[in-house]
């Protein structure tokens, strides 16, 4: 070896690893660490034509953060390797599993992770979970978030806990990887388990026949009976979809958050513990996004006074929009006469006539303090959107607890081009004008003539009910790669001829039961 000659060493693997945390996972990424050269007696050397021999200046790595935290990185790096295609990477030793799982994905990088559905077994009164579950496994943007961004990678948040049980979102993670894997017929989670170096099966072995094969979301199950946010729906009742969704995206966000704060934790010790360092910075964790970023939304509630004109007005967040199917009842007092407050079949028959209805002001019976006027006024309450999400989810309102009943009308909604923009608060909240009509009452307008911009949602799943308020069925519609599918727990089917769309849209009071939850993807702006 002469002088100039390229060597391989340690350091150099730990430095290409640092670099490319830093570019692609700067949440787990350590700080640059300088090299340290010393002489020691292991850097003498014995051969048989010279004797002893020096071998020079010994040069380690040290890095500057807790061995839990490196092994942490290393295993969101090998995860990082395998999901985009680096099958010929030095920095990782990839067993046969893992191998397969890298060059499935070289070959299908611009195919998406989740093709079709795969089948999830009823564990005993657990379709409510099933559908549900269908309907955010096939959302693209928490696909993104938790197999291509690791928003929380379950090996990851188990390294930083000490090798603790698993939370929430770390189910959530394998539950992704189980359906990936079930869709290409190769086991993601052993492939990313696989210990370094295994030998065993050969590449050109044929895919396996489990292909597509059903899920059993026991972990995921026991998690949620055991997790704070989401056990008052343990047990093996009959519970609501549409409040399972609700407790399950909040104990995501409850999870993720708290991942992220162990990171930010613990990359604080990293720089207290080398602040002599001139010019050291901490990874940023400016782009690390949350679950409720996805799905949440801003209601914007108004109270109009009806003598003045004042507006109060507070924004509160949504996960989920429910919308009632027919007017609300009026207080005990007048239940004389609530049959006819009832709006008709026909009056609610669409998407829009609900949400037109919601966003409608409605008269309280009960005058409100107005500061303009002084005294308590006559007011109007209106609903309007102030920041609409990524995710929509309408829930329609089909239990009635007054009745004690089930709504099963019939209510038509679009697959594509859901145009929210008209119901944004320029364009929506009414005005009070000077001008009183006849009978005295000032007149309501919107605050503009202006056309209101296109917001347009695309339909991609939808959770339906059959039965009746206490016993019923619950399963799901999915739409992948601009066909749908039928997910009835374990069964994946076609949902009918073409592309499915036609029975999806008309499937009610059939087999596909009354339409309950509708999730729709808004549209990306095109320059």
């Amino acid at each position: 070896m002469g002088c100039g000659d390229i060597v391989q060493h340690e350091c150099f693997d730990r430095e290409r690893e640092r670099v490319f945390l830093e570019q692609n996972h700067p949440s787990l990424c350590w700080q640059e660490s300088l090299i340290i050269r010393g002489i020691n007696p292991s850097s003498f050397t014995v051969t048989k034509e010279q004797g002893y021999v020096w071998r020079g200046l010994l040069a380690s790595y040290p890095i500057p953060a807790p061995s839990q935290y490196v092994r942490a990185s290393q295993s969101a790096l090998r995860r990082l390797l395998i999901f985009r295609g680096r099958s010929t990477n030095t920095m990782v030793d990839l067993g046969p599993t893992a191998l397969k799982l890298t060059m499935h994905r070289q070959a299908h990088l611009n195919d998406g992770l989740i093709a079709t559905p795969v089948g999830l077994y009823n564990l005993g009164n657990t379709c409510y979970l099933n559908s549900t579950l269908q309907c955010l496994v096939h959302c693209v943007p928490l696909q993104d978030a938790f197999l291509s961004k690791l928003v929380h990678p379950y090996q990851c948040c188990s390294t930083l806990k000490g090798g603790k049980s698993s939370c929430l979102a770390c189910e959530m993670d394998k539950l992704f990887l189980e359906h990936y894997g079930s869709c290409i017929g190769i086991d993601a989670i052993a492939a990313l388990e696989e210990e370094k170096g295994t030998s065993g099966a050969l590449l050109n072995e044929p895919v396996p026949e489990h292909c597509g094969h059903p899920i059993i979301p026991s972990n995921f199950l026991k998690e949620v009976w055991t997790n704070s946010t989401v056990r008052h729906l343990a047990r093996h009742d009959q519970h609501d979809a549409q409040e399972f969704y609700h407790a399950l995206i909040d104990g995501l966000e409850t999870d993720v958050l708290s991942y992220q704060k162990k990171l930010r934790s613990m990359n604080q010790e990293i720089k207290s513990e080398t602040q002599v360092r001139r010019g050291y910075q901490p990874p940023d964790m400016s782009s690390e996004s949350s679950i409720k970023d996805i799905f949440e939304g801003s209601l914007r509630s108004v109270l109009i006074c009806d003598d003045c004109g004042c507006k109060r007005s507070q924004n509160e967040p949504f996960l989920n929009l429910s919308l009632p199917l027919k007017n609300e009842f009026p207080s005990l007092s007048d239940a004389s006469v609530a049959k006819e407050k009832v709006t008709t079949r026909s009056e609610t028959s669409t998407l829009a006539a609900c949400l037109n209805h919601f966003t409608e002001p409605e008269t309280l019976q009960d005058h409100i303090y107005c500061p303009s006027c002084n005294r308590k006024t006559k007011t109007l309450k209106q609903h309007t959107f102030g920041k609409l999400p990524r995710i929509l989810c309408l829930h329609l309102k089909r239990f009635d607890a007054l009745t004690n009943k089930k709504i099963s009308d019939f209510v038509s909604y679009p697959a594509t081009n859901l145009d929210m923009g008209q119901y944004l608060p320029h364009w929506c909240e009414k005005i009070l004008s000077v001008d009183k009509s006849d009978n005295g009452a000032m007149q309501t307008q919107t605050q503009t003539d202006v056309e209101s911009p296109k917001v347009l949602y695309d339909l991609y799943a939808t959770v339906n009910h059959r039965g009746s308020l206490h016993q019923g069925h619950y399963t799901s519609n999915i739409k992948c790669n601009d066909h749908w599918y039928h997910c009835n727990d374990a069964f994946v089917c076609n949902a009918g001829e073409g592309n499915g769309e036609k029975e999806v849209l008309e499937a009610e009071g059939t087999r596909g039961g009354d339409a309950y939850m509708l999730f729709y993807r808004r549209k990306e702006k095109t320059k």
